[in-house]
């Protein structure tokens, strides 16, 4: 009976700490560190730009379901070991799925893994001082893992370091490719 109750009691206290049930929106911004990706026929080089993406979910306990939209844009310097301009630019859709680990403190540690679709376009490229046809991709499956290392400011507001191993498959013109993401991210929940 007493091993009984010791459960349930601390089944109990855990409840305390979990998150409400209940919608909320994330707003993200920060940086990829990639610095590489390839075509069909050449390797680039880029200077790593901003990431920001939008998210609205729904949390029940420690578990989070969302949709998120994720924009990056980085600038070309080298095509091999020549110089070369242009923007590589991402747009993502993804579907997100967390467990966060809440304890006693304001502190919160999320694992979550995504899957969705994203568009690449390689726009303005310029190679040997001649531009280049633009190459755009669509509806390219991805992948993405991710940790965050979160502070509840409030009981509705949360602000978290996150990183993202982020994965795009072979498309017609581009390489799979992978980017290690980091960002700071502000959630509301309602």
């Amino acid at each position: 009976m007493f091993k009984k109750l010791l459960l349930l009691s601390l089944l109990t206290c855990l409840k305390l700490f979990a998150a409400p049930n209940t919608v909320y929106v994330e707003l993200e911004g920060g940086i990829g560190l990639e610095d590489g990706f390839s075509t069909k026929t050449d390797d680039y080089a880029y200077d790593s730009g901003f990431v920001g993406s939008i998210a609205v979910g729904y949390q029940l306990d420690s578990y989070r379901l969302e949709l998120e939209g994720r924009y990056s844009k980085d600038k070309l310097y080298s095509m091999g070991n020549y110089s070369a301009s242009g923007d590589l630019i991402k747009n993502s859709q993804m579907l997100n799925a967390y467990y966060s680990f809440y304890n006693h403190s304001k502190l919160i540690t999320t694992l979550g893994a995504g899957v969705g679709i994203t568009s690449i376009e390689l726009n303005d490229l310029v190679e040997f001082n001649t531009p280049q046809k633009d190459l755009k991709n669509r509806n390219i499956l991805s992948y993405q893992a991710l940790f965050s290392v979160g502070y509840m400011i409030t009981d509705s507001v949360i602000i978290s370091l996150k990183y993202r191993y982020f994965y795009t498959a072979k498309s017609d013109d581009f390489n799979a490719c992978d980017d290690n993401i980091f960002t700071l991210s502000l959630r509301y929940l309602f």
